[in-house]
């Protein structure tokens, strides 16, 4: 394991454009330089280790474990998370929000933190509810919010350079995994991983500390995959089919079916 401040990795180039921002994340309740990256050669799971590291007192919120490879990523609904090497399998406390309603958005505020992220790089990319990230209509990464014990951590997954073993996709996959090589070539994990962490805070802070749930509602709108298209969101008891309009402030989407608004909480939505 090797230990690493923020300020000490983040590449120069962002370190630079950063001058001017205050040091001092309200939120967070410290200085993003201070951050720390627990950077692993290898480990099960990026999550498992940092609630380890978590139970031992090892870390605060904005600190974060990175893994260069994975033997048992998970993502949703538990499924296994195909780890190759050279891409960011990460997991990042981060503060409780002190309002309700935020916390129950937390998984659509942290993917579109990380979306501003990459966005701010002239990558295009596009959050899919309640939890992909999609580049060129291909699946880029995901997110995983999981909290215990009071605590919260988002468990971040980033194809850089490879792409899982197709042998280990889920059959009837909604969509292809893709890398993003073309758009960020010569990125490696840690540089690429303090780059998101940096900026990626920048935006969770200002969320949570200057929108409201209405505000965030019309702001994350347009860059949602597939908004104002026709989809499908396949449920427990069957598909339904309808425009997507948005999402409501409980964080669920909102299908016009023919006519009817329909919210729905639960469910994978399918192009």
């Amino acid at each position: 394991m090797q230990v690493f401040e923020l300020k000490d990795i983040l590449p120069s180039k962002v370190a630079g454009s950063s001058a001017g921002m205050p040091d001092f994340s309200a939120c967070f309740q410290r200085s993003w330089r201070d951050f720390k990256v627990f950077e692993f050669e290898t480990c099960a799971s990026s999550l498992d280790m940092a609630w380890e590291l978590m139970g031992d007192g090892e870390m605060l919120a904005g600190d974060s474990v990175l893994c260069l490879e994975q033997t048992g990523g998970r993502g949703r609904m538990r499924r296994h998370w195909s780890s190759p090497r050279g891409n960011i399998y990460a997991a990042l406390k981060l503060p409780v929000p002190d309002s309700p309603e935020m916390n129950r958005m937390l998984s659509i505020i942290t993917g579109y933190s990380f979306q501003r992220a990459l966005m701010a790089r002239g990558i295009e990319v596009f959050l899919k509810w309640p939890n992909d990230l999609v580049v060129n209509a291909g699946k880029a990464g995901g997110i995983l919010i999981e909290e215990k014990r009071g605590s919260i951590l988002a468990g971040i997954g980033l194809n850089l350079k490879a792409l899982p073993d197709s042998r280990e996709l889920r059959t009837g996959r909604v969509m292809e995994p893709v890398h993003l090589s073309n758009v960020w070539p010569g990125a490696d994990p840690l540089s690429a991983w303090a780059e998101l962490v940096y900026l990626g805070h920048v935006w969770y802070n200002d969320i949570l500390c200057n929108y409201s749930l209405i505000d965030f509602v019309s702001e994350v709108k347009p860059y949602l995959w597939l908004v104002n298209h026709k989809v499908r969101v396949e449920q427990d008891n069957g598909v339904l089919e309808g425009y997507l309009k948005g999402i409501d402030e409980s964080g669920s989407i909102i299908l016009d079916c023919s006519g009817h608004h329909k919210h729905i909480q639960t469910g994978t939505l399918l192009s």
